[in-house]
């Protein structure tokens, strides 16, 4: 399969032309919306984070234009969902089902998940020519059914893990909903403060449409001992729409493969398929990773 046909047309669908501040943030135009990613965001007066309230921001701006917001509601809608709940996930009310259907319904007949469509009929993964409500079923059962912990490849793709902003930023429009991870996090027995943020992008493209996001932490124990820390958040392509990722995992899972190559304006990037441990192998997880990410 072809990847980057289906990033094209997400980026001619609801996708979001990803920018870099100071470089390519020229070509914004508000008519098809627009990211712009900043490579630097500790930068000047935001240096020496932790010291104050500094907001880390990645994503410098986002505009999103009126005719391609209705997908972005719609994921907010089931990120509600997710967030409304806490110690786990009790079942899935009538309401959050038909959310899902909803969103599934809408995304399906999109240009990229049409793509993802043909790829798993031409492999024998679905029926041709089945009804568009197969389709949606078979897209419930890859990214809406639960494992053997009660968890989602959706939840572990889009939202993330709960109780923590530093999980699952595999969708960037939920990272830029979240304003980035906590400035900082109580720990049992310390306090972690972001002191820096290294943000990578592909070498070949003057565009940010993957990118990495590192940071450097601070724990500060009780007794006032100090540690340096990093996370690492790893890869997530930007801009793209929710039924543009979904098409992306769609394809990867069925792949069956763990790496796939695959090429985009010309940089060389591998997808990282991650499935359950268990005898079901269900989907889990799933990232782009850069060969050599470029720093500012």
């Amino acid at each position: 399969m072809d990847f980057a046909k289906i990033w094209q047309a997400d980026m001619e669908g609801n996708g979001l032309l990803p920018l870099i501040k100071g470089g390519s943030d020229t070509q914004k135009d508000p008519q098809k919306g627009y990211v712009i990613v900043d490579m630097n965001p500790l930068s000047g007066e935001k240096a020496g984070a932790g010291s104050g309230k500094n907001q880390i921001t990645v994503f410098n701006e986002v505009v999103i234009p009126d005719g391609k917001r209705y997908t972005y509601d719609l994921f907010r809608k089931l990120k509600n969902n997710y967030e409304s709940v806490s110690g786990g996930r009790d079942a899935v009310t009538a309401a959050e089902h038909e959310q899902i259907h909803e969103f599934l319904a809408y995304a399906a007949v999109s240009a990229p998940l049409r793509q993802a469509r043909k790829y798993a009929e031409d492999h024998h993964q679905i029926k041709a020519g089945c009804s568009k409500e197969e389709w949606v079923e078979t897209l419930r059962s890859i990214w809406f059914q639960p494992s053997a912990d009660g968890t989602s490849f959706f939840e572990h793709v889009f939202i993330g893990e709960q109780g923590s902003k530093w999980g699952g930023h595999q969708f960037w429009y939920n990272y830029h909903l979240n304003e980035g991870p906590n400035e900082s996090l109580q720990k049992e027995d310390s306090i972690v403060v972001i002191k820096g943020a290294e943000v990578g992008r592909t070498e070949k493209s003057n565009l940010a449409e993957v990118i990495t996001i590192k940071y450097t932490l601070e724990a500060t124990k009780n007794n006032g001992d100090k540690q340096t820390l990093s996370n690492d958040i790893g890869g997530l392509f930007v801009g793209i729409s929710a039924e543009g990722l979904l098409a992306l995992g769609t394809v990867a899972y069925l792949d069956g493969r763990a790496r796939i190559p695959m090429e985009l304006n010309g940089a060389a990037i591998d997808l990282i398929m991650h499935k359950t441990g268990d005898r079901e192998k269900n989907p889990h997880s799933f990232y782009p990773q850069m060969k050599t990410p470029v720093h500012a």
